[in-house]
């Protein structure tokens, strides 16, 4: 197909421009009012309930390719014939799916899918995005690069990959300091409040297009000595997926596609959002990562099974045990954070945990790994949903699943 073609059926709307082949990125217009409105209002009411599985149509993509054959996932399928405790009271487990607005669970015992479910029109082949649970992936990440030798050690300094760190709040900062969320680089992570350096970097960004996400770090300021002080803080983990691009020297899509994604026998292509047209956008590691239900149960195995899958070891030795050594914080009720995972206090269970309601949680002592996804409330409303699921993922690993 010519340029020519290309870009008459482009202004025709009849080919996107961000899939041309062999369109260049400056071919595609800024995002129109109508899509910049989208994105500002994708977490309000109704919006929301759609937005977790529109992705796609919501914002510029890049790939992450599986390979040729999928590593079997054996199903047993039982009724989840248990109950959890919340808020003084037994609650039948599949309360939970209208409760805590589920769109997808997936519980697998002992690498066997003993149940599965799809809500709200979604569906085996959705691709869901994780929200925050992309963070978890950063982790992943890491831990593919340090055992490719990318990566000499968590300890090295992110100005080792990214010098135009240096002098901003991120100077002297460890990979291991970012991970645990202790940075101590000022940011606000309220991105629905104007002026604040998140809602400044989401607009610009994720909105608007017209600068990377990560450009917000190289304008932060030291609050905190490195590793002394917990924020949750999303540009954190954005800039660890900055050091594994330029540690890889390719786009943290290909890097996931090369090392896990096309290697790990997942079933599906996965993607990530990006904060500009194909080319000039970065992948947004802080919260823009897409798979269906049975890849992010495949991503629990590979935790549950430190690091091995489809007949391969991809992380060092020990390294997910790291992904559990709870550090101080004030937060979330029951919850621990650890290396971009957040601990459940009271049990050896780890858990990725995304905004809405998105959980990847493996628990070793009983073999059990769940996926939810979910189109829950953000902020403050959020926080007895939270409680509630907890409290389902807890007694769901512990029940037998047997019919």
């Amino acid at each position: 197909m010519n340029h020519c073609l290309i870009r008459l059926l482009v202004c025709a709307g009849l080919l996107s421009s961000a899939t041309a082949p062999g369109a260049a990125a400056t071919d595609q217009a800024p995002p129109s009012a109508a899509v910049r409105a989208y994105r500002m209002h994708m977490f309000d009411e109704p919006v929301r309930t759609l937005a977790n599985r529109s992705i796609a149509l919501m914002f510029n993509t890049a790939p992450i390719k599986a390979g040729g054959k999928a590593m079997p996932l054996p199903s047993k399928p039982a009724p989840l014939n248990f109950s959890y405790d919340y808020d003084g009271k037994t609650h039948p487990a599949t309360d939970i799916v209208e409760r805590t607005s589920t769109d997808g669970l997936l519980i697998i015992k002992k690498g066997v899918i003993v149940y599965e479910g799809y809500f709200n029109r979604a569906g085996p082949d959705t691709h869901l995005n994780s929200y925050s649970m992309a963070k978890s992936m950063n982790a992943i990440m890491i831990g593919l690069a340090l055992k490719q030798r990318l990566i000499g050690s968590v300890g090295d300094p992110v100005t080792r990959y990214i010098p135009e760190l240096r002098g901003t709040g991120y100077d002297s900062a460890t990979i291991r300091d970012l991970m645990e969320m202790r940075s101590g680089a000022a940011w606000d992570e309220n991105f629905f409040k104007p002026g604040t350096s998140a809602y400044e970097a989401h607009v610009a960004s994720w909105v608007e297009e017209r600068a990377r996400y990560t450009d917000g770090a190289l304008k932060t300021v030291r609050e905190h000595q490195p590793g002394t002080y917990f924020r949750y803080n999303s540009m954190d983990a954005a800039v660890v997926g900055w050091v594994v691009e330029r540690a890889a020297g390719m786009p943290v899509s290909r890097f996931m596609s090369q090392r896990l994604w096309s290697q790990a026998g997942m079933e599906e292509d996965a993607f990530y959002i990006i904060d500009g047209p194909p080319g000039i956008g970065r992948e947004f590691t802080a919260g823009g990562f897409n798979a269906v239900l049975r890849d992010y149960g495949r991503l629990g195995l590979l935790m549950l099974n430190n690091g091995r899958m489809n007949g391969r070891d991809f992380f060092p030795a020990d390294f997910v045990a790291n992904l559990s050594r709870d550090i101080p914080t004030s937060g979330e009720d029951g919850l621990g954070y650890g290396w971009f995972w957040w601990t459940v206090r009271g049990t050896r269970a780890v858990t990725a945990l995304g905004g809405e309601g998105q959980y990847i949680f493996f628990d070793p002592d009983t073999q059990t790994v769940i996926v939810k996804m979910s189109h829950g409330p953000v902020g403050p409303p959020a926080e007895p949903i939270q409680a509630e699921t907890v409290a389902f993922l807890k007694a769901a690993s512990q029940w037998d699943g047997r019919p």
